[in-house]
């Protein structure tokens, strides 16, 4: 005997959540909340990976780029536990794609890999691309980008001969290349060209130019 939930998945099947036990039962012990029963199964998760990230002894080899004693490469990331992030844990994506690919250890050549900004590294031959998600991002080569001209203008944005890059979009297809600007003491994701203002890919327009922060920031790229 038990004190049970009974929920509905999104296939309309019925499920139990066991909320206790006979001591609930006979009124010995009280019910758990449903909700502190989800919050400890997320404590309980987030301690198995933090300790098996310490049985795998991880290092920093370089630029968020780390080492375990398998000599399996990752590339460091904090995500999210739980609905609404409920806490973080670091987590290595040793793969390419979403951990599902190939090994960065047969991609990356580590003595010549960087960090550009947020989201873009690169080593003697790639260009690569960090998607940050919250629980859990992905790493691939960055084809579309020119190596030999690929620089980071900024934490969000970068460029080479052929096109600007914002760090979530990709290629920005609705900026002018020439007249593109970034500037360091602007603080966020702003940028201008002939045309406006942009935050992170999007255009600033009407209401946005008068927020206070997005003021300060077109005043700076403005100098």
């Amino acid at each position: 005997m038990g004190i049970y939930q009974i929920q509905t998945n999104t296939l309309k099947e019925k499920e139990l959540q066991k909320l206790g036990g006979l001591l609930s039962f006979t009124g010995i012990q009280n019910i758990r909340c449903p909700n502190e029963l989800e919050r400890q199964r997320y404590k309980m998760l987030a301690q198995a990976i933090d300790s098996t990230n310490r049985s795998l002894k991880w290092r920093l080899v370089k630029d968020d780029l780390w080492i375990n004693k398998k000599g399996d490469i990752g590339l460091k990331e904090v995500i999210a536990i739980g609905s609404e992030g409920f806490t973080f844990v670091d987590s290595y994506l040793t793969r390419m794609g979403f951990n599902t690919e190939e090994p960065l250890n047969t991609i990356i050549d580590t003595s010549t890999f960087q960090k550009l900004n947020s989201a873009f590294y690169k080593d003697k031959k790639h260009i690569y691309r960090h998607y940050a998600m919250a629980y859990g991002g992905s790493f691939s080569t960055f084809e579309e980008a020119d190596h030999a001209t690929f620089v980071a203008l900024s934490d969000c944005y970068a460029k080479d001969k052929n096109h600007i890059y914002e760090n979530r979009e990709g290629i920005l297809k609705n900026v002018d290349y020439k007249t593109f600007k970034v500037k360091s003491t602007v603080s966020g994701c702003f940028a201008k060209d002939k045309n406006g203002y942009l935050s992170w890919s999007d255009r600033i327009t009407g209401d946005g130019l008068n927020d206070e922060y997005v003021k300060k920031a077109i005043s700076e790229l403005d100098k």
